[in-house]
Formats: C-alpha cells, sequence, structure tokens
C-alpha cells in the first residue's frame, strides 16, 4: 500500500476513534410532527366518542326497547336465577343437623297446572337433637301434632332454599321450617314464572302445610319474598278465611314500581325520560305489581318488619313506611327493628345479628299473648 494511501487510511480510523465516545448511542426516537400528532389525537377521540354513542344507544335506547317488548326479559329482570344449583343429589346432601328433601306435586286450581316444587322439612332443635341421639323421629307424624308451630320460609330472588341454610338456625329453636323453591328455582319444575303464577304456587303450597299439621302457621319472607309472602298470606285470608299466627318481612319494599327507581340495576336507567315508558310500565302493564303495601293493609295477624340502615338494594325507607301501613291497621299487633348502618347487616346479613333469636322468642311471646 502507497505511503498516502495508509496515512488517508489511519486518519480515518483515528476520525471514529476520536468521536466515537463523544457521539454516545445513536437516538433513533425522531420527533414525531406536531400536525401528526394532533391528528392522532383527533382520531383518538373521534373513535371514544364513536364508542360512547354506541353504547349509550344499546344500553339507554336499544336494551329498553327490547325489554319492553320483551314478557320474557321482564321476568328474567324480576325472577332472577342464574347459576342457582338443580340436582336433586345437591339438595339431599346439605351439612343440616336434621331435614328432609321432598317434593310436592301441586295441582294449580286457577290455571288447571300441575308444578312440582322442591323443600326442606327442617326439624326443631330438640327433635333434631332426638332423631341424632336417640331414635329417628317421623317426619311426618312429628310435623301433623307437634308442640312447635311451623314457620314456611319464602327466599329472595337470586336464591334457592340451599342459600338461607345458615339462617334457619334463628328457626328452629322455634319452629318446624318448611323451606321451599318457587317454580323455576332450584330443582322445582319449570312452569311459566310469572308474579301470579307463583303466587298461585305458593297458596297450594300453604294448604298442603295446612293439611300436614294442627299447628299453628307462620311466614317469613326476604325481599322479593316478603313480597310474595304478604300477597300468599292476604289471599290465605281474605279468600280461605284463614288467619296466619303470624308474618315477618324482612328487607322488603313497598311495591315493585317504587323499588324499580332505587334498586342499583335499574337506577343507572331511572334517569332517562323513556324509562317509566319501556320499563316501568310494561312490568306494571304485564302483572309484576309486588303490591306488598297494599296487601299488608288487609291481613289481620301481627306482623314483624326487619330492616337494616345500610340496605344498599332496599332502603330502609321502605321498612319504615311498611311499618307506618301495617301500624295504622290498628287491630294486631306490628314490631318493628331497624339494624343500625355501624351494624353492617346490609341486604342478606340480618339474620346474623346477634339478637335476632331475642327478637324471634319476643315476636312469638307477643302473638300468643295478644292473639291466645
Amino acid at each position: 500500500m502507497s505511503s498516502s494511501k495508509q496515512n488517508k487510511h489511519r486518519r480515518y480510523h483515528d476520525y471514529y476513534l476520536i468521536n466515537d465516545n463523544e457521539m454516545g448511542e445513536v437516538d433513533f426516537d425522531l420527533p414525531i410532527p406536531q400536525e401528526k400528532r394532533s391528528r392522532c389525537i383527533c382520531y383518538t377521540i373521534t373513535i371514544l366518542c364513536i364508542l360512547f354513542f354506541i353504547f349509550f344507544i344499546v344500553t339507554y335506547v336499544v336494551l329498553p326497547l327490547i325489554f319492553m317488548n320483551s314478557k320474557t326479559l321482564q321476568s328474567a329482570l324480576i325472577f332472577t336465577r342464574f347459576g342457582l344449583h338443580n340436582e336433586e343429589k345437591y339438595f339431599k346432601t346439605q351439612r343440616l343437623p336434621a331435614y328432609k328433601n321432598r317434593y310436592v306435586t301441586l295441582e294449580n286450581t286457577r290455571n288447571n297446572q300441575e308444578e312440582t316444587l322442591g323443600l326442606w322439612h327442617i326439624l326443631p332443635d330438640d327433635l333434631a337433637y332426638k332423631t341424632i341421639y336417640d331414635k329417628p323421629v317421623d317426619f311426618d307424624q312429628a310435623l301433623l301434632h307437634s308442640q312447635y308451630s311451623v314457620l314456611i320460609y319464602f327466599h329472595g330472588t337470586g336464591e334457592d332454599r340451599a342459600d338461607n341454610r345458615y339462617k334457619y338456625r334463628i328457626f328452629t329453636p322455634f319452629f318446624h321450617v318448611i323451606a321451599f323453591d318457587y317454580r323455576g328455582y332450584g330443582d322445582s319444575s319449570s312452569g311459566e314464572i310469572s308474579e301470579e303464577n307463583v303466587v298461585n304456587d305458593c297458596i297450594e303450597l300453604y294448604k298442603w302445610v295446612r293439611n300436614k299439621t294442627t299447628s299453628d302457621v307462620y311466614v317469613w319472607g326476604h325481599s322479593l319474598g316478603a313480597a310474595i309472602a304478604a300477597d300468599t298470606v292476604a289471599k290465605f285470608e281474605n279468600e280461605y278465611k284463614i288467619k296466619t299466627k303470624g308474618l315477618v318481612l324482612e328487607s322488603a319494599f313497598t311495591n315493585l314500581h317504587d323499588e324499580l327507581y332505587v334498586h342499583p340495576l335499574t337506577k343507572l336507567l331511572s334517569w332517562v325520560p323513556w324509562f317509566t315508558a319501556t320499563v316501568v310500565d310494561p312490568l306494571t302493564k304485564n302483572g309484576f305489581l309486588f303490591e306488598t303495601d297494599k296487601h299488608i293493609s288487609t291481613i289481620t295477624c301481627p306482623m314483624m318488619i326487619l330492616h337494616a340502615e345500610d340496605d344498599d338494594e332496599i332502603p330502609v325507607k321502605f321498612g319504615r313506611k311498611l311499618y307506618e301501613i301495617a301500624s295504622a291497621r290498628n287491630i294486631s299487633t306490628t314490631i318493628y327493628h331497624e339494624f343500625a348502618k355501624k351494624e353492617e347487616r346490609g341486604h342478606v346479613g340480618i339474620y346474623d345479628d346477634t339478637y335476632m333469636n331475642l327478637y324471634v322468642k319476643n315476636f312469638l311471646e307477643v302473638v300468643n299473648t295478644t292473639v291466645g
């Protein structure tokens, strides 16, 4: 290699040796032009607006219109039963001291339909102790002639009879417990579900219980079950002239119309101008009324009303209103217990309050004192 070429190569090499540290890492993040950045932001905002508009139209326009014209959807909203167990084995293998799983086929004389309802007969504690440590008790005979009263339990929507197995502990010191599932719930048969059909089934079940025992019958309803229980007791008393010994309403609303405007699921829609026309009116038209306030005004038996101040599904104002209506009857005793917010009983935790057994015992004593 010639001397001139060597010098040229050396100068080239030395340049990069000298400037290598100065150059550092090469920055490949080139700045985005302002115009392009503004265009990207504009596109993003446009897409978000379109998505929000679609969400608004679907949620607040399309779904209400579909709901307005679908009795099936209306029934599904009221009688929620997603994810509930429906296997006979499940209801026969629960850990309860002494209970009998059975199925009662009822002929509904109002619409000539037959429905089979799954139910539990749970023995009072004393009889449960006897059947475990002494000798088995015949459930039918124990129910027929018993020193214990009978309590029929009406569960809320979204539940089956097994969901309340821990609640039954506050009943068994005092009652035979009949806990059943409405049609379409648990492993009961799945006929058409409507307020009228469910209440008619409950009336037939009430008849079945009355034919199985000579003891006094009490009724306890929770949430939607309180509305169904009040309707059942009112019809049984007014149409068959047979009085229930006592009625307990737990976490109850006044009527479905009032509840729709405050329940967390429907409250999201209640602000739109067409909420009444697309949600409330169709439910009313199709017979979903659940007028607890109306029914208890015609019932003459003693009542106990329970409500938690922190109930976020059915506000406590409804419990207070029902107590006011029941007290105005002036024909029987009404007891009201409100659970303070600090107790955190909510919509489903009242049964776990440490005073509940005493409240139940007191109610029985008041009923037996005033009614005899």
